[in-house]
């Protein structure tokens, strides 16, 4: 019999029984919804443009090697679709990588030399529901830039709307303000993805989404 004729489950007998074919020709014939279950976690998780440096090709890798692994725990006997057993393996195996990747970059955000040679230095992990107002001013304070470092012009119109910009800020919840000033910049020069600022004050990636819809909107109420 020609195996690629075979089903998943006779496939998966012979892989039991140490065929290598067998087991390459499993993952082939499976492809598809290996590759449509790694495009779901891509998006669901924000994957793309975001500083885990995953790409589809590293989940769909993942995934085969998770249908791999189901291999020796799957029983014919108990008349389940080898598939319908695997599925769980396909995608914990992506969503292990998708968790190591993001504990990776949590240490090196920890980790990583700033400023004047101090580690970890405003990258730590924040709680934004502990910010208070006082401890966000100060960040508000150290962000302003040096007016010196421009031309008298360009100082002039870059302090005007920074001007503008805090009084709006101001306006905001201490959280609100904590959230805008790290993702886009102004407390490290370093404008964060959205993953990045999901990972750095322990939120999750959809309630970072809304947090920030809703800080922008009203910052831009708040804007003169």
């Amino acid at each position: 019999m020609n195996p690629n004729s075979m089903t998943n489950e006779r496939l998966c007998t012979l892989a039991q029984k140490g065929d290598e074919a067998a087991r390459e020709i499993l993952v082939e014939k499976n492809m598809g919804f290996i590759v449509q279950t790694a495009d779901l976690i891509y998006r669901s998780s924000s994957l793309e443009g975001s500083d885990l440096n995953i790409d589809m090709d590293d989940l769909v890798q993942e995934g085969s090697i998770g249908l791999l692994r189901a291999v020796d725990g799957f029983d014919p006997a108990r008349k389940l679709k080898f598939l319908t057993y695997a599925a769980p393996a396909i995608k914990n195996a992506m969503l292990d990588l998708v968790h190591t990747a993001q504990m990776s970059f949590e240490y090196r955000m920890a980790t990583v030399k700033v400023k004047d040679g101090v580690e970890g230095l405003g990258l730590e992990r924040v709680y934004l529901d502990e910010i208070l107002p006082g401890d966000e001013r100060l960040l508000r304070i150290e962000a302003i830039a040096d007016p010196y470092a421009l031309s008298p012009e360009e100082a002039f119109i870059k302090a005007e709307n920074l001007w503008e910009l805090y009084a709006a800020l101001d306006k905001l919840e201490p959280r609100e303000q904590t959230y805008l000033l790290y993702r886009f910049g102004f407390t490290d020069d370093i404008e964060h993805t959205l993953t990045g600022a999901a990972i750095h004050f322990h939120l999750s990636e959809n309630r970072t989404k809304l947090l920030e819809e809703q800080s922008l909107d009203t910052l831009r109420k708040e804007m003169p």
